[in-house]
């Protein structure tokens, strides 16, 4: 009983200090990659789902497509991608082969939205939106790069500082 109302009084009149409120360490936090991958491999794997659940919405904001058969297969393919980026971001460690696979993805499907949908109009406008989302997410894993080779030369923090 005494215990309870010691907690309880603890509780409401702590305030953190300075330690108390800097950001968790490095080894706690989510690593620059392993955040493109949560995030690159959401979009994949709700984007490739998409046209196996609903073809009709799919092809309503994406215009007609002939086959439809192609169209789900290539969502799988899509979504499967998106699965192994997901698992990858959500361990935290992402291997040198999935960071391949997220950069190669991201600018082969920008380079073929620009050229389809820009260049030889051939598809719907809405793929120059998605070429925007996969140019943004091959600049994100670059800056991932860039972060992790950056936090990797810095100095280790002063434990009494």
């Amino acid at each position: 009983m005494f215990q309870a109302t010691t907690d309880e009084a603890t509780a409401h009149s702590f305030a953190p200090g300075p330690r108390e409120a800097r950001p968790s360490p490095a080894r706690v936090r989510r690593p620059p990659a392993a955040r493109v991958a949560l995030i690159q491999g959401l979009y994949y794997a709700a984007t490739g789902v998409w046209p196996i659940l609903d073809l009709k919405s799919f092809m309503a904001v994406t215009g007609p497509k002939l086959e439809g058969w192609l169209v789900k297969t290539i969502g799988m393919l899509i979504a499967n991608a998106g699965l192994a980026l997901t698992s990858a971001g959500a361990r935290g460690r992402v291997a040198r082969e999935l960071r391949v696979l997220g950069v190669g993805s991201a600018l082969g499907f920008a380079a073929v939205d620009f050229w389809y949908a820009g260049s030889r109009r051939r598809i719907s406008r809405v793929y120059l939106a998605d070429g925007v989302v996969e140019l943004g997410l091959a600049a994100a894993w670059a800056y991932a790069a860039w972060r992790e080779n950056r936090d990797g030369r810095r100095l280790p923090e002063a434990a009494f500082a």
